[in-house]
């Protein structure tokens, strides 16, 4: 899927924004805007850092995702090329779980030896990216849907699985309880295209409630 605009607070807030136009479908969300403002602009850039950052942010908290990837930058560990040389090992070294190390290292051959192109996943629909994305070891969908949302800016890309996200549910819908992910994506039917708007949303309200409720990479 293109990219909708530039950056994220456009994408989110411009004439046609997708949070705006979610607003017009759901009174909870224009009341959250309302109470807790909008979204901040957490753009990041198309390419092989970002999804492998958004891989070494799985399962654990963000200020752990952020102190291994400083590590791995101080060790000139940052590009696909020195990554595919280093091996896993090296990667390990520097603070990576040997499976991350192994995802991580694959991915970098991947790129450098151009089975995969990141550059071209833009101009691609949603779901096509998710299956190019997930057909990668150690990609599943949280990682696509956070990869789709954060660097393509595809406002439909919904993490549904992430338990951030469906506290942010919770307070939303103003729930006895947090919803699984099942639930997550029955809830979100009517949202469509812009579930991705109403996921930042969501660990938007999230955050208000526990200082570090966004996604690892982020």
């Amino acid at each position: 899927m293109p990219q909708m605009e530039k950056t994220m607070a456009m994408a989110l807030m411009g004439e046609h924004g997708a949070l705006r136009q979610l607003a017009m479908l759901d009174q909870d969300i224009a009341a959250a805007i309302k109470k807790y403002g909008t979204p901040p602009d957490r753009t990041m850039p198309q390419g092989f850092t970002t999804l492998i950052r958004t891989i070494i942010g799985q399962q654990i908290s963000r200020q752990a995702a952020t102190a291994v990837w400083k590590r791995m930058e101080a060790a000139g560990l940052d590009d696909a090329s020195r990554i595919t040389d280093a091996g896993v090992a090296t990667l390990k070294a520097n603070g990576l779980s040997q499976q991350k190390a192994e995802y991580v290292h694959g991915i970098a051959i991947a790129i450098t030896t151009g089975a995969l192109d990141l550059n071209t996943l833009a101009d691609k629909p949603g779901d096509e990216i998710a299956s190019i994305l997930t057909a990668l070891r150690g990609v599943g969908d949280w990682t696509a849907d956070n990869y789709r949302l954060f660097a393509l800016l595809d406002m439909d890309a919904w993490p549904y699985n992430d338990l951030a996200l469906q506290e942010g549910m919770k307070i939303l819908k103003s729930l006895n309880s947090r919803p699984d992910a099942k639930t997550m994506q029955n809830m979100a039917m009517d949202w469509q295209p812009y579930r991705g708007a109403g996921a930042l949303m969501l660990w938007h309200i999230y955050a208000q409630y526990k200082k570090d409720a966004s996604p690892a990479a982020i």
